[in-house]
């Protein structure tokens, strides 16, 4: 007589990966429960921790696209005019000062409806970082064709992976300036900043690469006056001259961001 073989039940858990540099961070998966504690993420090979069920409820909502995303209300929300009134008054700040101008253009915007529903973040501050990106590389502006067009865009490496900048000419088609808009970027993102450069009825190319290598100038007067020794030979930020690029590229890595709700 056959033996009945039985089938059993396999028990399900939760796990996510927690390695904050990770473009998978806390984004959930199911898996057998004998794997809880073993699972390695597929992106970074961490080791993902274990995910209760109150947790996981709250981070799958990330993912629901039934529920609205701050950048959308963000895009759907951007006032145009107001932003054509107060961009002048911007002159250089860090990054977050540059977010908190256009925030103020978003009709009925309020950081208070941020939300993760993951205690282990600051939700307004994964979202500036997006947004800061977004702005760095002029890809926000791309989202308003009808009234927006990104003429050039150029860059100069002056330390490479450490210290360079990148620029791009941002034609406003309501009020028909262009505004040279510069993104500098440090050895870490506490170091970044956005600088409105000029603002023109015109664009000249050979004039706005002057402008942008007047700013490089600060590099060279660094060398002259710290000039530095290395084996014998002068060490010197040399920052190059800008020249005209590609279109800048978001680095897809703001999984969560890209899902916060509002």
């Amino acid at each position: 007589m056959k033996k009945k073989i039985l089938n059993k039940k396999i028990i399900y858990g939760y796990v996510r990966c927690e390695k904050k540099t990770c473009v998978n961070k806390y984004k959930p998966l199911k898996v057998p429960k004998i794997l809880i504690g073993k699972q390695k993420c597929q992106i970074c090979k961490n080791i993902m921790k274990k995910e209760d069920s109150k947790q996981i409820d709250a981070v799958y909502k990330l993912y629901d696209k039934s529920k609205p995303k701050v950048i959308d209300y963000v895009f759907k929300n951007f006032n145009i005019k107001k932003f054509n009134k107060i961009i002048d008054s911007y002159k250089e700040g860090m990054v977050d000062d540059f977010c908190h101008l256009i925030l103020k253009c978003v009709d009925k915007y309020n950081p208070k409806y941020i939300r993760t529903g993951d205690e282990h973040e600051d939700d307004e501050t994964i979202f500036l970082e997006y947004l800061g990106e977004l702005l760095k590389t002029g890809v926000f502006f791309l989202q308003f064709k009808k009234y927006f067009k990104v003429e050039k865009y150029f860059d100069s490496i002056v330390v490479e992976d450490t210290l360079w900048n990148e620029a791009y000419i941002l034609f406003n088609k309501i009020d028909k300036k262009y505004r040279l808009i510069l993104a500098h970027y440090g050895a870490h993102p506490g170091q970044d900043h956005i600088e409105l450069i000029s603002t023109k009825k015109k664009f000249d190319l050979n004039e706005t690469l002057k402008e942008l290598n007047n700013y490089n100038q600060q590099y060279h007067d660094i060398d002259k006056e710290n000039p530095l020794k290395l084996k014998g030979k002068r060490e010197l930020l040399n920052a190059p001259d800008f020249k005209v690029c590609k279109p800048f590229k978001l680095f897809d890595a703001f999984h969560v961001a890209k899902n916060l709700e509002y």
